[in-house]
């Protein structure tokens, strides 16, 4: 025998809101599934108008009779929690009064500060994510291949003294 679902009226008017405003799109695939189911349709057509397949509809409704509507928002995290983000207001302080110049510099300093050791990946994805930090290429300024790097800079020196040597519209003394 199927279970028989029952909506009262505010969770009802839960699901209706979560439908468009909840910012996790599976969340609004499975509020939309409970809101066709409150309208007493039957699996097959939900699994149609919602675009998935009716063991979804099934696994939804499931979730719904077991948890409510918790265990709609809840998805199975898997994975452990990270090791940096308790240490955050330390690392920060420390970054921001002296960024790494690498991630491998990073690591190493967080190693240093923590304890926690992490590969510079990780790093990378932890300064990018949680400290709204980024990565900055550098490079070196390119000397022309013919001149020094004491010629390249008095060049440099005369230019801005001097100007480019020539004006809008004219040419190019020699």
């Amino acid at each position: 025998m199927r279970p028989v679902h029952s909506f009262p009226d505010p969770v009802v008017e839960a699901i209706a809101a979560a439908r468009y405003q909840h910012p996790d799109p599976r969340v609004r695939e499975r509020t939309e599934i409970l809101w066709l189911k409150s309208r007493n349709e039957p699996h097959g057509r939900i699994a149609e108008l919602a675009n998935v397949s009716r063991s979804t509809v099934q696994r939804t409704l499931r979730i719904f009779a077991a948890k409510g509507l918790d265990g709609i928002r809840l998805f199975g995290r898997k994975g452990q929690p990270s090791a940096l983000p308790p240490h955050r207001a330390t690392i920060e302080e420390e970054f921001r009064k002296h960024p790494p110049h690498t991630a491998h510099d990073a690591a190493r300093r967080i190693e240093e500060l923590t304890g926690v050791r992490r590969k510079a990946s990780r790093v990378r994805t932890f300064l990018k994510d949680d400290l709204g930090m980024k990565c900055l290429k550098m490079a070196p300024i390119p000397v022309p291949p013919k001149n020094t790097i004491e010629g390249h800079a008095r060049t440099q020196a005369d230019f801005l003294k001097r100007g480019p040597g020539t004006e809008i519209g004219g040419r190019a003394s020699r």
